[in-house]
């Protein structure tokens, strides 16, 4: 058998540590991304985000002259889009999916 001894304040303060920790991971992440942002996410540039991604419908709005775009609609888009896709058929600029 393990004798384990456990110090409960120590077992506190680490479970309270790594609460914090992701309470402050899941606060920092985004709600909406601009361009920049998008273009980083999903390492395409702004020209490939237009191209293949908007003209074929990811959802967007506009706030004044800019655009924003919903984290979670971009990542449903990208999955519904590369659920589609196999070894065979991987390739984005052969996408059509309107």
């Amino acid at each position: 058998m393990f004798n384990i001894n456990i110090n409960e304040n120590e077992a506190r303060e680490m479970l309270q540590q790594a609460i914090d920790e992701r309470v402050e991971e899941l606060a920092s992440e985004r709600y909406w991304l601009t361009y920049k942002q998008l273009s980083e996410y999903l390492n395409l540039s702004k020209p490939t985000i237009d191209d293949l991604l908007i003209k074929n419908g990811m959802p967007y709005f506009k706030v004044g002259s800019t655009y924003r775009f919903k984290k979670s609609d971009v990542d449903n888009f990208m999955n519904s889009i590369t659920s589609h896709m196999n070894i065979m058929n991987n390739d984005l600029k052969n996408l059509k999916v309107k």
